[in-house]
């Protein structure tokens, strides 16, 4: 055994100059080894603020026209509003995936213009639900447009619930299944009311409560926290009978049946007509923009906290009677429309914070030769997805004092059981990673990917196996030249290859740390065969400054035949490689 080492280590050195950089240089192809810098760790995860591109046909500039977005077609729709020229009762739907614009034309009945009224997205018959507004009068009239038929129906007329308003604030209440509208503003004064329209019984009742209640207004917003069953309510115009604008933000429990006024400091200042929606991801209120001012807040139901984020991108210029719909495909808050220092505005804006990072099922595999049945401690695997990391992909390189991988690469991070993988490669659609040895003895392992602070929604389960080699798809000559069916290598040469997945080494190998002075060989069984010929294997260890990487070098059986692709399998343990790699032989 001695021997063959010694012999191992002479082939190592006299192949260790050219052959050692083809090798680093064909792996940095596969976007596996580790030439870039890693100046991007522990990015923050900033929000985005920009103009969306829309292509084609766009609604007219107007104020006031509610959204709603319909995840079944990936749609954000618009009704109505006011322009330059006249009230309107169009309805436009814009598509996230064509990222344009479309007028759609209803047949039957359609709502008469208006603006100042609400619509909400009926999720459980997939409905836009239009309620009030004003034109040449005031509205309390609701409608329903249906998205699968695109037909309008009046679902109740005015008068038969809420009295006639506009700038009041709605939500749909997908626990009851009902819309609830609350406050609002006629020419006979404001009010401090709060209704349910049942969207199945089509009936209206009055849930306002005995007590506390926000102080009539309008021009304000209120929008749904589901998951604590409770609507907020914020700012808006109290003249007549309190400030205008409004600074105060109140909670109806609908449990409960009650308002709450939820007092915070720091807030953000009084405002109207400003622009809103409910980050479903984040668990946030979004307010942008009102009369007279252009910031940018947040209420954390989480924290119960209102915070100013930073963003990055453009500011956008200030407006007021634009509105907003968050949009869960693109984890970002759309507005549309409003008031600018330059007149009315028909942009589209896009508030976004980064989408949970999604690994594709069944994609975790050996990185050398794309196997998914498995994986085994200290192999080196890639995982794809979306969202997995930066747009332009991040290499690794090992840390000079340490001699190891970083565990955080471009602001994405892995771990398996809760054990920080680490990272050879990070990009948006793939990151390769080295399997901890720490995993060692257990049958699977939950991988979760985080980027800029956002973690994968849920884990992707592996099987881990003892040993799962891989066979890196390269064959190396003796003089340290690529091997091919125009190069090929001599009889009882000595070849080169590598592999991954070998398991556990002895002595123990460290997860991510570069192999360099003893080169640890794997605890299970080595075995190489080349057109069904058992091989002479002179080394078979870790491979120089590498972390999961092992080097074969071997001999040519004697009498092989030759031939321009002779199939090679390596078997470690009980597991063999994949069939496709082969060997030139003259």
């Amino acid at each position: 055994m001695g021997a063959e080492v010694n012999r191992a280590r002479g082939a190592w050195k006299k192949l260790n100059g050219g052959r050692h950089q083809r090798f680093m240089f064909y792996l940095s192809l596969f976007a596996f080894l580790l030439w870039s810098a890693t100046g991007l760790l522990g990015q923050s995860s900033p929000l985005t603020f920009a103009v969306v591109p829309v292509q084609g046909t766009k609604p007219s500039a107007r104020i006031d026209p509610p959204l709603a977005y319909d995840p079944v077609g990936r749609r954000v729709f618009m009704f109505g509003g006011q322009d330059d020229s006249s009230n309107r009762n169009d309805l436009w739907a814009y598509s996230i995936d064509s990222q344009s614009w479309s007028q759609l034309n209803p047949q039957g009945v359609i709502p008469p213009a208006r603006l100042g009224h609400t619509m909400v997205f009926d999720s459980a018959a997939r409905r836009l639900i239009v309620f009030g507004g004003q034109a040449s009068g005031f509205f309390s009239d609701t409608w329903a447009y249906d998205i699968g038929k695109g037909t309008w129906a009046q679902l109740s007329r005015n008068g038969e619930g809420p009295s006639n308003r506009y700038g009041h604030s709605a939500i749909y209440e997908t626990a009851r299944g009902r819309m609830v509208i609350s406050h609002g503003f006629t020419d006979q004064g404001r009010f401090d009311d709060t209704w349910a329209f049942d969207l199945k019984l089509e009936k209206w009742q009055n849930i306002s409560p005995p007590g506390d209640r926000p102080l009539k207004r309008c021009l304000h917003h209120a929008v749904y926290d589901e998951k604590n069953g409770h609507m907020l309510l914020y700012g808006g115009c109290s003249s007549g009978s309190g400030p205008c604008p409004q600074d105060d933000l109140w909670s109806f429990d609908f449990g409960r049946g009650r308002w709450s006024e939820i007092t915070k400091n720091p807030r953000p200042t009084g405002r109207q007509w400003y622009g809103t929606s409910f980050d479903i991801a984040r668990g946030r209120m979004v307010v942008f923009g009102g009369t007279t001012v252009s910031d940018l807040w947040e209420f954390d139901t989480a924290a119960s906290a209102w915070s100013r984020p930073t963003f990055i991108g453009d500011v956008p210029e200030g407006r007021s009677r634009h509105e907003g719909v968050f949009v869960p495909d693109l984890n970002a808050t759309l507005f549309f429309g409003g008031r600018t220092s330059r007149g009315i505005t028909n942009e589209l804006l896009a508030l976004s914070s980064p989408l949970p990072p999604r690994v594709v099922a069944g994609s975790i595999g050996n990185a050398f030769s794309a196997d998914r049945s498995s994986v085994a401690p200290g192999e080196i695997v890639s995982v794809f997805g979306v969202g997995l990391g930066p747009a332009t992909g991040v290499s690794a390189r090992f840390d000079p004092a340490t001699r190891k991988l970083p565990t955080a690469l471009g602001g994405a991070s892995v771990t398996l059981n809760g054990i920080p993988a680490p990272l050879y490669f990070a990009g948006a659609g793939q990151i390769n990673l080295q399997v901890p040895y720490e995993l060692a003895g257990q049958s699977f392992a939950d991988v979760v990917v985080t980027f800029n602070g956002v973690a994968s929604a849920a884990p992707e389960r592996v099987r881990l196996a003892v040993t799962h080699p891989g066979l890196y798809p390269g064959v190396f000559n003796q003089d340290g030249s690529v091997n091919s069916a125009a190069n090929p290598a001599a009889p009882g040469s000595v070849i080169v290859l590598f592999a991954t997945g070998q398991g556990l080494t002895r002595p123990a190998s460290q997860t991510g740390r570069a192999a360099e002075g003893t080169y640890p060989e794997p605890e299970a069984s080595v075995a190489l065969r080349i057109a069904d010929r058992s091989a002479e294997l002179l080394f078979s260890g870790q491979a120089p400054d590498t972390a999961g990487v092992m080097q074969i070098n071997a001999r040519l059986p004697s009498g092989l035949a030759s031939g321009a692709a002779l199939p090679i399998v390596l078997t470690m343990g009980a597991a063999s490689s994949q069939t496709g790699v082969t060997v030139a032989v003259r």
